[in-house]
């Protein structure tokens, strides 16, 4: 009788060192719960990756462009135009400059007129100009001005914000004052961007960067 009582309390130590080995081992090979995320914490997500537009051309492409502009246009420029006064030669404008805060702010504030004028901008005209004769480093040169398009008044094209606050077509601003023009053929509106004209809103961006640049890429 003694025997078999050791014999059956040797059979359940032996059952529970198996029992305690088993829920170690579970324990160990248990994965981890994964945290439950922070509401209070803003969620990461991972940037859309943005395509390269249509219009990127390569080194080489615009090396050419801008060598034919050299052959082309600005040899022609430096040999018509007088020495500057202190007497140096003429040098053309190859580029402009903008900052991407500058032309980020620029797109916010015309879009932010533009809707408020009940019209939606979608695109960005690029003007060439020139300065004509002025004192200081702008004298005769090249420039451009960035004017924002959208249809308005029953068409499309080039906007600034009206008298009554509403989007209008540039064209029919100079059309409604063509008796004027006529006597003034060169005149453009002296818009400014953070002053009205007549009652409006130019959103005309212009004065990017000095010319001629320091130091050229091509």
């Amino acid at each position: 009788m003694k025997t078999h009582t050791t014999n059956a309390w040797g059979h359940i130590r032996s059952l529970g060192l198996l029992t305690c080995t088993f829920l170690l081992l579970s324990a160990c090979n248990e994965t981890p719960k994964s945290e439950k995320p922070n509401p209070e914490e803003p969620v990461q997500e991972t940037p859309e990756m943005v395509k390269a537009p249509r219009q990127i051309i390569s080194l080489d492409k615009a090396d050419g462009l801008y060598k034919n502009y050299s052959k082309n246009r600005a040899e022609s420029i430096a040999e018509m135009e007088a020495p500057t006064e202190d007497g140096k030669p003429f040098v053309p404008t190859r580029f402009l400059t903008i900052s991407i805060e500058d032309l980020e702010q620029y797109i916010a504030f015309a879009k932010q007129e533009a809707t408020k004028g009940e019209a939606e901008i979608d695109s960005l005209r690029i003007y060439l100009a020139n300065y004509g004769k002025v004192k200081g480093k702008k004298d005769r040169r090249n420039t451009l001005f960035i004017l924002p398009a959208a249809e308005a008044e029953g068409d499309y094209g080039g906007i600034y914000i009206g008298e009554d606050g509403k989007a209008k077509l540039i064209r029919n601003y100079f059309n409604a004052n063509a008796m004027e023009q006529k006597s003034k053929a060169s005149f453009m509106p002296n818009f400014k961007p953070t002053v009205a004209n007549q009652g409006g809103q130019s959103l005309i961006l212009n004065d990017l960067g000095d010319s001629p640049p320091p130091k050229e890429d091509f």
